[in-house]
């Protein structure tokens, strides 16, 4: 009997290591082992990038800059999986985000995708459906001028044509990886992207590509398609979260973006329509 107790103290001390160790290594209330579905040479999103350096030297995980880009499924695990990293170190599955094959996107639609010119996760709004499995769309998560008729606003309203099973497609009302997220913090609404849901927990990629987790009570999702037309008192982004007292000034459908201004400003700011809400009123 004796024996038995020692073992179970030993077992309990052991198994609260392991804890300690795996709270160290994943510190999100979130669970590191989310299902995910995909197949080898699937394409995904992952944000691992700067994950292991920083787990190596000990530093705080949830202040870690972590940058959405475009990989390749090599495996699919239950808790960890193989993206072709060049060092073979496993992901965690909340690290993941499978980008669905035979996608077709209508003129209009949301997508979540990436720069597929450059780089990092964008969220793009669709101008030409011909070849539903190629459209071209506009970035939403790009950088736009303030100015309107700005050169630089006119060539990025140009779009991409984006590569077949590339994409996303995303609806309003669901809470899917790309959403539009505000989540309540403290007594503000701060803005954010949904990575992935689990019961009532929640993964988002916010403000200086951080990582955090909350629960579906604390947010509200931000329509695509809401009715917002010019004149409009609004919530707009302002650094890291959302601010009311703006008012929308222009707005241009085709390309996904509004431009507001603030009560007292005598300048305009360039939003995307993830950025622009009356639902937090």
């Amino acid at each position: 009997m004796k024996k038995m107790r020692i073992a179970a103290v030993v077992c309990t001390m052991m198994m609260a290591g392991t804890v300690c160790a795996q709270d160290k290594a994943w510190p999100w209330d979130f669970p590191q082992g989310v299902k995910i579905e995909a197949e080898p040479g699937q394409k995904v999103l992952s944000c691992e990038s700067f994950y292991f350096d920083d787990l190596k030297k000990g530093e705080d995980l949830t202040k870690s800059v972590l940058i959405w880009y475009t990989r390749e499924m090599e495996q699919v695990g239950a808790e960890k999986s193989d993206i072709g990293r060049s060092d073979k170190q496993l992901v965690p599955n909340a690290m993941i985000v499978p980008l669905k094959k035979g996608q077709k996107a209508k003129k209009g639609d949301i997508l979540l995708t990436w720069w597929q010119s450059g780089s990092g996760m964008q969220r793009a709004i669709v101008i030409d459906a011909s070849t539903p499995t190629e459209p071209v769309a506009v970035y939403l998560d790009r950088y736009w001028k303030d100015d309107p008729d700005h050169k630089d606003n006119q060539e990025l309203a140009k779009g991409e044509k984006m590569k077949p099973n590339s994409f996303n497609v995303l609806k309003d009302g669901e809470w899917q990886a790309g959403a539009a997220v505000a989540y309540r913090d403290g007594g503000e609404w701060k803005k954010g992207t949904l990575m992935h849901v689990d019961g009532n927990k929640v993964l988002l990629s916010v403000f200086s590509s951080h990582l955090l987790a909350t629960t579906k009570d604390r947010c509200k999702l931000i329509p695509f398609k809401e009715k917002i037309k010019k004149g409009d008192k609004v919530w707009a982004t302002f650094v890291d979260g959302f601010r009311d007292g703006y008012i929308v000034k222009e707005i241009n459908e085709k390309v996904g973006h509004i431009w507001v201004q603030r009560n007292g400003s005598s300048s305009m700011d360039c939003k995307s329509l993830a950025e622009v809400t009356k639902v937090l009123d």
